[in-house]
C-alpha cells in the first residue's frame, strides 16, 4: 500500500465541531474524495473522522503540516489509516517503536543493528536500536510515530532476499494506561449503552497488544542477561559482585512486575466472567419474557374459545 495515498484518521475533535467545518478545514490541503464522520459515543471519548483524498494529493505533506494543529480549542491528532489486515491494536494505538524480524531465521550475519538502522533510517530519525533476538529480531525507536506507520504501509521489506516482518510495539506501561483509561471512561459514562460485544472486542485488542508487548519485553531481558553473562567472563571479582547486585535488583523488579501482571490478569478474568454472567442473565430474562408472552397468548385464546361457546 502506498503510504502517500492512504486515508488519514483525525481524532480529539471537539464536540462543538460539526462535520462541515472539519471538512472545510481539510479541504484546503486538496480535493477530498470521501469522508466518514464519527460522533462521540461510548466507543470513543471524542469525535473523529476518516478522510480520503483524491489521487495525486501529497498525504505526507498533510501529515507534516497538520501535526498539533488546533481547531475549536482542541489540538487534533492526525495519523494514517492502516489497512484492516493489520492487528487491531496497531490501527487504534500510536507508537514510535517498531519490531523488525526475519520471516525465516537464517545465518545472515549482515542482518545486524548497523544495517537495520541504515535501511529504516529513511522513515525518520532513529533514537534507539535494541537486540531482541541476536541476528533475528530488533526493536527500533523513532522520534515520530508516523515513521512507524509509514514503514508498515510500505510493506513488504526485504534484506538479502529475505522478507522482513514489521510489527508496531506498544510498551506494557502504555497498554496498562490505555486499559485504565477504558475502565475510567466506562465508569464515567455508565449511562451510555456499551454493548457486550464492544466490551469483548476492546479487551481482546488490549490483550493481543499486551501479549505481544510482554513477549518482546521478556526477550529483551533475556538478551540483556546473556550480554551481561558474557561480560562476567571478562571481569574481575569486584566487577562481578557489582554485576550480581545489579542482576538481583533486576530480578526483584521483574518479580514485582510479574505480581502486577498477575493482579491485572485476575482483574481482567473477573471482568470477563462478570460480562459473561450479564449476558447469561439477559438471555434468561428474555427467555422468561417470551414464555410469559406465550402463556398470555394461550390464555387469550382460551378466553376467545370460551366466548365463542357462550
Amino acid at each position: 500500500m502506498n503510504r502517500n495515498e492512504c486515508s488519514i484518521y483525525v481524532s480529539h475533535i471537539s464536540s462543538n465541531t460539526n462535520e462541515d467545518d472539519l471538512i472545510s478545514l481539510f479541504s484546503k490541503f486538496g480535493t477530498i474524495e470521501s469522508y466518514t464522520f464519527f460522533s462521540k459515543t461510548s466507543q470513543r471519548n471524542s469525535a473523529a473522522a476518516i478522510i480520503t483524498y483524491g489521487l495525486g494529493i501529497d498525504v505526507n505533506s498533510i501529515i507534516r503540516r497538520c501535526q498539533r494543529i488546533k481547531f475549536n480549542d482542541r489540538t487534533l491528532s492526525i495519523r494514517r489509516v492502516l489497512p484492516p489486515t493489520r492487528p487491531a491494536y496497531e490501527r487504534f494505538m500510536l507508537s514510535n517503536e517498531l519490531v523488525i524480524s526475519l520471516d525465516c531465521p537464517t545465518d545472515d550475519s549482515e542482518f545486524n543493528q548497523t544495517n537495520v538502522r541504515k535501511y529504516f533510517s529513511k522513515y525518520g530519525t532513529i533514537t534507539s536500536c535494541h537486540i531482541i533476538i541476536p541476528d533475528q529480531t530488533f526493536l527500533l525507536g523513532f522520534i515520530q510515530s508516523d515513521s512507524v506507520d509509514c514503514a508498515i504501509l510500505d510493506e513488504p521489506h526485504f534484506h538479502n532476499d529475505n522478507q522482513l516482518i514489521v510489527r508496531k510495539y506498544i510498551s506494557p506501561s502504555r497498554i496498562d494506561q490505555y486499559f485504565t483509561d477504558i475502565i475510567r471512561f466506562d465508569q464515567d459514562n455508565k449511562k451510555m449503552n456499551i454493548s457486550i460485544s464492544e466490551k469483548f472486542r476492546r479487551k481482546k485488542d488490549v490483550i493481543e497488544a499486551a501479549e505481544f508487548g510482554h513477549n518482546i519485553q521478556l526477550n529483551l531481558i533475556k538478551n540483556w542477561y546473556e550480554e551481561k553473562k558474557k561480560m562476567c567472563n571478562k571481569m574481575g571479582n569486584d566487577e562481578m559482585m557489582k554485576l550480581i547486585i545489579q542482576l538481583r535488583k533486576r530480578c526483584d523488579d521483574m518479580n514485582k512486575e510479574i505480581e502486577k501482571l498477575e493482579k491485572k490478569n485476575s482483574f481482567s478474568k473477573l471482568m470477563i466472567e462478570q460480562t459473561q454472567q450479564i449476558k447469561y442473565n439477559i438471555t434468561d430474562l428474555y427467555k422468561r419474557k417470551i414464555e410469559n408472552e406465550r402463556n398470555r397468548v394461550k390464555q387469550l385464546k382460551e378466553a376467545i374459545d370460551l366466548l365463542n361457546i357462550i
